[in-house]
This record gives structure tokens, sequence and C-alpha cells, in this order.
């Protein structure tokens, strides 16, 4: 390495990707160990065409210039540099007679006094469809693309969560061409916190008087507010995610001159989640806190047929452009958005997948019941089932329930029977959804699981006449990818979990027909009890109301060849929800009532399977089919053994 004014040390990959650092010789000086510089800091990772430095290569490192292409005579195209909290003088993505799709990001506490995607000097450089993003960084110069003589277009600039900041002036710029012929199509974008009050915005810039040339670049503000210092040569400001204050202010302009948005076309597209809004309420899009007016013109204020705030509303509101150049919104109308109704929709199929786990367990008491063997019992069932609720949009559900327990079954003297359980059981079970948003269909995927236990029991007098009941209660766990989309197109999830308590009592008479068959003739009541809960989408809070479902079923069941090693038994039952009302708010709004109230019926066929009389084994299959209110099928197969 020779001495100069500067140092400069150039590690290169294959000769494509090169790694630039300029330093004054203040210190001690820098030497190439491995992949790190000066021995400290961590590593610089080199491959092609991308640069990445992860943390402060040297204490030197406020000296240095990352370029991740650096050429005098050929193109710097598709190059990447990462910065992770570095502290940098410079950064280019490229650096070349041309200099083309190159990204740059800035993150976690990076710094950096300039950054710039594409940079040319030549006479008809393309500085073109270049990206920055500065994220939790601070800077005090972004340009997308920069280029002397020629182009800068299509090129993104993403402040997000940053600082742009300089002692005097800063610039954010997509497309900078101080002598050149096009600065066009480029994107600027702020993001959340980010502070640029000592900042100037420019969608393109030129040193010399041609607009032409600077046309069709948009501003976006996603989930931003605060000062800047002026904006110009936008053709749209999108204005996305607003956190709405009534009686606030979205952006202010403190240097800005008059009709610096004369050809510029505001958007409001959509209101951030959360945001307390009423009817009534007024907010300032822009305004100027000098005397000036920046030009806009109340033609180009776009506000469309309705807004969206977060995922949860939507509503209408109307744009004014005052006298003093300002703009202000005001709302006119607001109401839940239909795309909503799916989460209490779902919320009711949670319930009723719940539900079915207490005929799992009367199941078992019958099976427990079945054959003449007396003692402790163990028994395991697994349920498969492929539903359809008919709530207001129907949702088709595939689930697994399994129970498994112990317990005991008596005959006492005087020719009754008691029987008893205690258990574990389990369900999950998944679908797919399809809902709407602004006329725009698109599919989500869902999920539920519930755990817990109880006890059950049976007592059968000699008569033949029983009653039976039983106690439960466990965890239901919903999941949901891509129900919900916000205004700007993001989709989102959700989780929800809440207990659950449930009983049922039945009482029943099996009548003899034959030596080999019977008439079992009975009538069941269940009751589940769902806990409320509360979680957020996008900010929006949602709030489930506890849910109570009430079900009578009326059935029989004739069983046949009873003295066979395989009994056969076929049985047709009327059911009816009572209640299964699913009541939600969404940010205050209430969603429609999803309820699983009405009839059902049911036809079941089974087979059961001794060894012999005396075998402590048992087997069981059963298969339903449903219409009503509850559609699709189901098959159990279950296993007793006794001791």
């Amino acid at each position: 390495m020779r001495k100069s004014l500067s140092y400069k040390i150039l590690l290169s990959v294959l000769g494509i990707t090169s790694l630039y650092v300029f330093y004054n010789p203040v210190a001690s000086a820098i030497t190439y160990e491995g992949y790190t510089l000066n021995g400290k800091g961590a590593p610089i990772t080199i491959t092609d065409n991308k640069i990445s430095i992860n943390g402060q290569i040297t204490d030197l490192a406020v000296y240095a210039s990352v370029y991740g292409n650096h050429s005098q005579n050929s193109d710097a195209n598709y190059n990447d540099v990462t910065i992770n909290h570095s502290e940098i003088l410079t950064v280019y993505g490229g650096f070349g007679l041309n200099a083309n799709n190159n990204d740059v990001t800035l993150n976690n506490g990076s710094s950096a006094a300039y950054v710039v995607g594409g940079y040319s000097d030549s006479e008809k450089g393309e500085t073109n469809g270049n990206t920055v993003i500065i994220n939790k960084s601070t800077v005090k110069n972004v340009y997308g693309g920069y280029s002397y003589c020629g182009s800068a277009n299509n090129n993104i600039v993403i402040i997000d969560n940053s600082v742009v900041d300089n002692y005097f002036s800063s610039a954010i710029i997509g497309g900078y061409v101080p002598r050149g012929k096009s600065a066009t199509g480029n994107t600027v974008k702020i993001i959340g916190k980010s502070n640029i009050e000592n900042a100037r915005i420019y969608g393109g810039r030129s040193d010399i008087d041609n607009i032409d040339v600077i046309t069709g670049n948009t501003l976006t503000l996603d989930g931003w507010s605060g000062l800047t210092k002026s904006v110009k040569n936008f053709n749209d400001i999108n204005f996305d995610n607003i956190n709405w204050q009534n009686g606030g202010t979205v952006l202010t302009i403190t240097e800005g001159a008059d009709n610096d948005l004369a050809n510029t076309e505001i958007n409001l597209n959509s209101i951030a989640g959360g945001s307390k809004i009423a009817v009534g309420d007024t907010m300032t899009l822009i305004e100027s806190n000098k005397n000036v007016n920046l030009g806009i013109d109340k033609n180009k204020i776009t506000v469309n047929n309705k807004f969206f705030a977060g995922v949860a509303t939507e509503g209408t509101g109307t744009a004014t452009v005052n006298d003093d150049g300002s703009v202000d919104f005001k709302v006119d109308t607001l109401k839940a958005n239909s795309q909503i109704d799916l989460v209490a929709e779902n919320r009711a199929v949670a319930a009723a997948f719940v539900n079915q786990g207490t005929d799992l367990i009367a199941d078992s008491l019958d099976t427990i019941s079945r054959d003449d063997n007396y003692g402790v019992k163990t028994f395991a069932a697994v349920h498969g089932n492929r539903s359809k609720y008919d709530v207001n949009s129907d949702i088709k559900i595939n689930g697994w329930s399994t129970i498994v327990g112990v317990g005991n079954a008596d005959k006492f003297d005087n020719g009754s029977e008691f029987s008893w359980g205690v258990f574990y059981e389990n369900g999950s079970g998944n679908y797919r959804t399809f809902n709407e948003f602004n006329n725009e269909f698109f599919r989500g995927d869902g999920s539920l699981v519930y755990n817990g236990g109880g006890i059950a029991a049976r007592y059968t007098n000699k008569n033949g006449v029983y009653t039976e009941s039983s106690l439960r209660a466990g965890m239901l766990k919903s999941d949901m990818d891509n129900a919900l989309r916000d205004g700007a197109g993001n989709y989102y999830g959700y989780e929800s979990e809440s207990a659950y308590y449930g009983a049922h009592i039945g009482i029943g008479k099996i009548i003899s027909l034959s030596e080999s068959s019977d008439l079992d003739v009975y009538g069941k009541f269940f009751h589940t009890y769902t806990e409320g809960d509360s979680f957020k989408v996008a900010n929006d809070e949602f709030e489930f109301d506890s849910i109570n479902s009430d079900r009578l079923r009326i059935g029989a069941r004739i069983t046949s060849n009873k003295e066979n090693k395989f009994s056969t038994y076929y049985g047709l039952a009327y059911e009816y929800e009572f209640n299964g009302d699913a009541d939600m708010t969404a940010q205050g709004l209430k969603a429609p009532t999803q309820s699983l109230q009405g009839s059902s019926v049911m036809a079941e066929v089974g087979f059961n399977y001794q060894p012999t009389p005396d075998s402590p084994w048992s087997f069981d299959l059963n298969m339903r089919g449903y219409t009503g209110e509850r559609q699709g099928g189901s098959f159990n197969v279950q296993a007793t053994y006794t001791f």
C-alpha cells in the first residue's frame, strides 16, 4: 500500500464487485485481515455484485466511501450494498458510465452523509431503476439516481423511521439531473416516524429551466406526519395510513414557494388502523406555515367514493382547498367495512367445532356401556368430519377430534348399571375463506385447535331407562392468515384464544325388539359456553362477545345382530340450536350477528365388533350425514378395553 494524501484499499471478487475505502491518515494504518479491516468490527461480506457491512468496520469509517461497483469506463449495474449499524461517509450502489438497477440499504442505526443508488457523470449516462432504503438510520442527503447529463428515471427512495438532517439543508431526491434530459417516474416514500424537517424533497430535480423533463414523480406519505422544508416536482402525493387526529395536520411545508404544487394531484387513500375517527372530524392534509400559496388545484384533489381506515372502517369525506392553499379533509360518513363479517363468521364456526366434541363424549358413553363387560375400562376415539355451517357466508371446515380416557362400568344386584369415565379431548380443524375488499376477492386460510378434559357418566335401570351427563372445559385457539386487507393492500391475519365450558344431559330408553335387536329412543341437551376475547388487527381493536350454544337432539337408533361378533346399528335424529349467536365489534363498530341457530337432521350407520363375548376389546365404527343448518359428514372410530 503506497502512502499519499489518502490511502485506498480495494477488495474485489472476480473483478465484478469492489469495496473502496478512502480515509485520511490520521491514525494507525488499516490492514486487511481475512474479512475484517483493522482487526475490529463485524465482517465485511463480498459476493458477486453484493457487499454487506455488518457493524463498524474501523474507527476511521467516518471517512469511508463504499461502492457496489466503481468504474470510470464501464457500466455499474445490478449491484447490492447493505450497511448494518455502521457509520460511512458516502455509499454508492453503482458508479459508472451507466448505473442502473442498483440497490442500497442502510439498516439499524447506520449513518452516512450521502447515499446514492446510481451515479453517472458521463455525457449520456443513465441512472434508472435504482432503489435506496434508509431504515432506522440517519443520513444527510439521499439520491435515487444522479446523472449529470443523462437520465434519472424510475428510481425509488424509501425513508423508513429514519432521520434525514444536515446543519443547513438536506435533500431527498428521486432523480437528480443537473444538466440532464429527464427525471421521470421516480418515487419517494416517507414512512412512520421519520424526521425530515430539515430536508427538501424532490421527485426530480434539474439545475436548468426545463420543467418538461421532470414529470410523473410520486410522493407517498405512509403513516407519517410532520414538517419538511419543501416539496417540489411531484405529479402525485399519496396519503396512506393517515394517523388521524381531529384538527391535526399531516404535512406542513415550512419553506415552500408559491405554486410548488400547482401541477400536483393530492390523493387520500387510507387512514391508519386504530385511529379514533368520527363523522364531522376534519384534518388538514397539507399546509404551508409561510405566507405562500402552494398553488394546489381543487380539481386535482382525489378522494375515492369511499376511504378505508385500517381494516375495520370505511367512510366518505370531502376535501377542500382553502384560500391560503391548504387542503382540509372532512369525514362525512362512517360504517363498518363489510370484510370484517368474515371474522365473526369464523368465530361462529369455531364455536360449532367445539360443540362437536360433546358428540364424541356422548358416543364414548354409548360404547363403554354397550358390551356386557364390567370393570375398569380405557377408551379412545378418533372423529373426523367435513362440515359446512349455514352462517351468512357458508364456511366448510375439515376437522379431527380425539378423546382418550379411563373409567369403570358396574352392574348392580337390582339389574341397574352405572358407567363413568374421565377423559382428555383434543380437536384440530382447518378451513378456507374467501373475502372481498374494494371489489377484489382474496383467499384466506384458518385453523382451529382445542384442548380440554372432563368427566361423563351414565346410569341405566333394569327397565332400560338411562340418564347420562358430562362436564368439560378447555381452551379454544383460532388463527387466520390473509383474513383482511387495508387500503394500502396489506394482508393481515389474527389469533384468538378463549376458554370454553360445556355440559350435557340426556335421557333415553332401550326397548328390546327381539333377542338380537333393540331400539334406543333418546333426547339429549347440550350446552357450551365460549368466553369472549379481544385482539388487534392492523391496530384496529376487535372484541368477541361470549357465545352460548344450546342444542336439543331427539333421535332413535336400532341395533341388530347383537349376538354376533359384528352388530350393526342405524339411527336418525333431529337437532335444533336455540342460540349460537356470535357477536363482534371492530373499532367500536358492530358486525352483523352470525348465528348457528336452526335445525339439522342427522342420519347414521355404525358397526360394532367384539371378537368374543368375553373379549376385553370392543371396536366401533360410526358414519353420519348432516343436512340443514349443519351440512356434511363425519366418521368415528373408537376402541375400548376392559381390565
